[in-house]
């Protein structure tokens, strides 16, 4: 069965939605850009296709018809919608545009906070970001860098190491004030986090005997994981990477220096098609710059 085989030709639909608002078929001629025969044939032709008239022809005047009418708001609403669909693609068409795809947890933590620093070494960058967390294709995926958390990066493609992941407790400073040594923490709230390295691979770390550490809330996302901490809801695992910026600005504290490490790592994927674009180049140089440095 043949899809939208009454759907006649747009530009007959462009210009019977002007002669029915404008009630003129001279001054739909004008608006459209055809002459008023143009527009006096087309509509002899929309309604040979819709099988009844749509106009009443009053010497120079029309008027539309009940079928008309009825046909007139449908005709508005579809024009109207392609209109918007076409405004809707206006951010595609922006220069400069890298669409950076990278999980949610080191976006908001990580990326967020330094997209004034990456502005000011790429002003002509205007990042897109994505966080929609599918397996990354740059076949099939409109994507210029990517960041996964991997013990690797893929093969086929150019790799950036941007950190190596290491694991230590974090709390709000309330929290971590009752902390003395890390035997202290077997009597807190934990957080846990999805992921390979643990509380248990930590409190081995910190040459404490933990037993069995289970009890607490667990998260699949780090930055979730991390506004809890913030919150005072609990002592997260947390990767210092991540929580760098929470650090800085005092709303977490690290109470103390023994870390782990998780065996991952941030790494920045694109491929040579991708930093042929200048803007993709300079955002990936800026990255070079980041690598490692917190």
């Amino acid at each position: 069965m043949v899809r939208f085989r009454h759907i006649p030709p747009t530009q007959f639909l462009k210009g019977f939605e002007a002669a029915a608002r404008l009630e003129s078929f001279s001054r739909a001629a004008e608006e459209v850009g055809l002459t008023q025969s143009a527009i006096s044939h087309q509509m002899r032709l929309l309604e040979g296709l819709i099988g009844q008239p749509l106009f009443l022809r009053i010497g120079r005047e029309v008027r539309l018809t009940d079928a008309g009418r009825d046909y007139h708001r449908t005709v508005r609403r579809c024009l109207d919608l392609l209109e918007e669909g076409y405004r809707r693609l206006e951010p595609y068409r922006k220069p400069g545009s890298v669409v950076i795809y990278a999980p949610r947890d080191f976006t908001r933590r990580w990326l967020l906070p330094r997209l004034p620093a990456l502005k000011a070494a790429a002003p002509a960058c205007e990042p897109w970001l994505d966080t929609s967390g599918l397996p990354v294709d740059f076949e099939t995926m409109e994507v210029d860098i990517a960041v996964i958390h991997a013990a690797e990066p893929p093969v086929g493609c150019e790799s950036l190491l941007i950190a190596r992941d290491r694991l230590s407790p974090v709390a709000d400073p309330a929290g971590a004030r009752a902390l003395r040594q890390p035997a202290d923490l077997l009597a807190a709230s934990l957080i846990h986090e999805e992921g390979p390295v643990g509380w248990a691979e930590w409190f081995a770390q910190a040459d404490v005997d933990a037993g069995m550490i289970w009890k607490g809330t667990n998260y699949s996302d780090g930055d979730i994981a991390l506004a809890a901490a913030e919150l005072g809801q609990g002592i997260a695992l947390a990767s210092l990477f991540l929580a760098g910026a929470a650090l800085a600005a005092g709303t977490l504290v690290q109470p103390f220096t023994t870390t782990v490490a998780s065996g991952l790592g941030w790494y920045a994927l694109s491929n040579t098609d991708r930093l042929s674009d200048t803007d993709t180049q300079e955002t990936w140089r800026w990255l070079e710059q980041m690598q490692e440095k917190e």
